[in-house]
């Protein structure tokens, strides 16, 4: 990218950094404090589990000082945590109700101008109340993603970006911090807030180093799992690709693959088929397909797209994937506390009833699968795209990241099956392993559970990162065990050869944790709830779900996570959307207006979880699909944009914006419609690049 089309990237960010309304009214705090209260009632550092008696909580008695302009809104709205709390309990198997007959649980919520505080009681005489007290999120909460997209853009030194970002996230939050709150970064050097400017420059860094990134990144058991299986999938296959493996498995699809086109075709299918995990899709279809691909003279940045693109949205639709566990996960709760058209509740085992429901509404995941198809089909790829493939159709070398495995010459027995054998191992080991994790816990439900809560249990107790691991680890033995048995390589070159396999990728892994150690500073900021907060005015019920969409998008491309960008809407959405189409009479009917907007709306927030996932150069999918495909991460990020621009654009103009005008039941024509209108746009902004 041309420096002056990276200054005007920037200077679009900055300026979408300066128009972002203001969340600082009294209407605003307000709403902000109740998310911020809910989010800690419902939290793992909840005070209400100590109160839970006899499978039955208290009712909530909020005081709210100063009082509220609508207080009968306001209670109803607090009031509803409980029943979330208890739902939430009821749907992990300990059946919970709240107890309207006894005595309520007050709770004290002060709203001040910087900040907010909330008290609730101890069950137990005598002890200490349990205190939140956090500053209201403003519009610095965007500046670590500012900083790092602006800086990685300008420079295309990723980990520089990353670093100065973290580092102005950190001080940003030690900026914040209101007198009284506990900051630990601060209390290691016996400081107390308000800091002076150098007491912040130094404790917001060591906040930045020692608990976003050490505790909370590199301790983290979780990444550590996912980098262990990033380690044995790279050594699996360099070692595949060492002892012939991978060259009799090219030499087999180059049989079928006649060129670039089938190349890229096969890349998709490869990606349709890994529909269970999107971390396994990246890593393992970009580095199987890599070798096919360059041999084909498919650009690396094509692969990674292809790979992207195809990763999130097949597992974000598909009815068995680890994301369908974390989606239902988010609503179930809620769910509760709305009805459907016929008046009847819903209950939280209608989570994966409302997640198969939603399907037609997921209009960018079918959009996104649906361009990289039409793109291969078509013959046409534009912007940044476009060079790349012309350049690797003449030969050019592309992709600036080492191969798995260094440039080796001919085995001289290459055999297919030394690689087909450990890949199939890792596919087959890692659903195996999540089915039977999972259906050892769906084993002690009732005989007279639905299938839908068997299916459910099934995939919220799978494990997928243990599940990745032990089968990433099997598929690394089985690849050492098949070249020890034939004799392909000695234990010298075995050893070399996995050595040389993870020396890249210390950087890949220093993005990969510094991009999670940037989403903790932003959760610390409170980016989401600002970007939530900004746009709460936007409540009719055509707009909401393209409302809903764009600022889910925003909020995952600041904070490079889907999944956090889901956990902060998903379960305000499913209240608001039923409240706003009953009262806004959705589709001409309260009744059916009312679950018609919620569930469109929560279409719309999970596909701009994706997108904004798809275009931040700090989401750890974009990251991995990079490392996957050994291609750039500026260069996957700037060549993959346009793409995921143009299925935006389709979603808005023929996914959300119809199907709220004319109705939800329309939605055939509002997917064929915005297949149909990307087709067009490449026809006419796409150039074959074999021409």
């Amino acid at each position: 990218m041309r420096l002056s089309v990276r200054i005007l990237v920037v200077l679009v960010l900055l300026g979408w950094f300066v128009a972002m309304p203001s969340a600082d009214g009294p209407q605003d705090r307000a709403h902000a404090t109740q998310l911020r209260v809910r989010e800690w009632l419902l939290g793992p550092d909840s005070p209400l589990p100590a109160w839970r008696r006899d499978d039955a909580i208290p009712p909530l008695a909020v005081e709210v000082l100063p009082p509220p302009t609508d207080p009968t809104a306001t209670a109803r709205g607090y009031a509803r945590i409980a029943a979330e709390w208890a739902a939430a309990q009821t749907a992990d198997g300990r059946p919970t109700r709240v107890d309207t007959g006894g005595a309520p649980l007050p709770v004290l919520v002060r709203i001040g101008q910087q900040g907010c505080q909330a008290e609730v009681p101890s069950p137990v005489v005598g002890a200490a109340a349990s205190t939140l007290l956090l500053p209201f999120a403003a519009r610095w909460s965007l500046l670590p993603a500012v900083v790092a997209i602006a800086v990685a853009v300008l420079t295309q030194r990723v980990l520089m970006s990353l670093w100065l970002a973290c580092a102005a996230g950190g001080v940003a939050f030690a900026i914040a911090v209101l007198p009284g709150q506990r900051f630990d970064a601060a209390a290691d050097f016996g400081w107390s807030a308000p800091l002076a400017v150098p007491e912040a420059l130094v404790a917001g860094t060591w906040h930045f180093l020692a608990d976003a990134f050490w505790r909370r990144s590199v301790c983290e058991d979780f990444y550590l799992r996912i980098t262990a299986f990033v380690v044995f999938l790279f050594m699996t296959v360099g070692l595949i690709t060492r002892n012939g493996g991978v060259q009799g498995l090219v030499a087999l699809l180059k049989r079928r693959v006649r060129g670039p086109v089938s190349a890229q075709l096969a890349t998709f299918a490869a990606g349709i088929a890994v529909f269970f995990d999107d971390y396994t899709n990246c890593l393992l279809v970009g580095s199987s397909m890599q070798p096919l691909c360059d041999a084909s003279r498919v650009s690396r940045a094509k692969l990674a797209y292809i790979v992207d693109s195809t990763a999130a949205p097949i597992a974000g639709v598909s009815v068995f994937s680890t994301w369908v566990t974390y989606e239902m996960s988010q609503y179930r709760a809620p769910l509760a506390l709305v009805t459907r058209a016929d008046g009847t509740p819903y209950v939280p085992g209608d989570a994966f009833e409302v997640f198969l429901a939603t399907l037609p509404f997921r209009c960018y995941c079918w959009f996104a699968l649906a361009l990289v198809a039409t793109t291969i089909v078509l013959r046409r790829d534009f912007g940044p795209m476009l060079a790349a493939e012309r350049a690797a159709r003449r030969g050019v070398p592309n992709g600036d990241l080492p191969d798995a495995a260094p440039a080796m010459p001919a085995h001289p027995r290459a055999r297919a099956r030394n690689a087909i054998v450990p890949l199939l191992v890792l596919v087959v080991g890692t659903v195996g392993t999540m089915l039977a994790i999972g259906w050892h816990a769906a084993a002690k439900l009732p005989e007279t559970a639905a299938f839908g809560e068997r299916v459910r249990t099934v995939l919220a107790n799978s494990r997928s990162d243990w599940a990745l691991l032990g089968a990433a680890a099997t598929a690394w033995l089985v690849a050492l065990g098949l070249t020890g048995i034939q004799r392909l390589l000695s234990a010298r070159e075995v050893v070399a050869t996995c050595v040389a396999t993870l020396r890249p990728l210390g950087g890949a892994f220093g993005i990969l944790f510094l991009a999670w150690c940037l989403g903790h500073l932003c959760k610390d900021l409170g980016t989401s709830f600002f970007l939530t907060t900004a746009i709460r005015d936007a409540l009719s019920p055509w707009a909401l779900p393209t409302v809903l969409f764009v600022v889910a998008s925003s909020i995952a491309f600041a904070t490079g996570t889907s999944f956090g960008t889901m956990a902060i809407l998903l379960p305000n959405v499913v209240v608001l959307a039923h409240q706003t189409g009953t009262e806004g009479a959705f589709t001409g009917d309260p009744a059916a207006g009312g679950p018609a907007l919620m569930l469109l709306c929560l279409g719309a927030v999970m596909e701009g979880a994706i997108f904004g996932d798809h275009c931040s150069p700090i989401s750890d999918t974009t990251v991995l699909s990079a490392i996957g495909s050994r291609c750039g991460l500026i260069d996957h990020v700037q060549t993959q944009f346009p793409y995921a621009l143009l299925a935006f654009t389709a979603t808005i103009a023929c996914g959300y914006l119809p199907l709220a005008f004319f109705g939800p039941q329309i939605w055939p024509l509002a997917l064929l419609g915005g297949v149909g209108a990307m087709a067009l746009a490449l026809r006419w902004l796409g150039r074959d690049p074999g021409a």
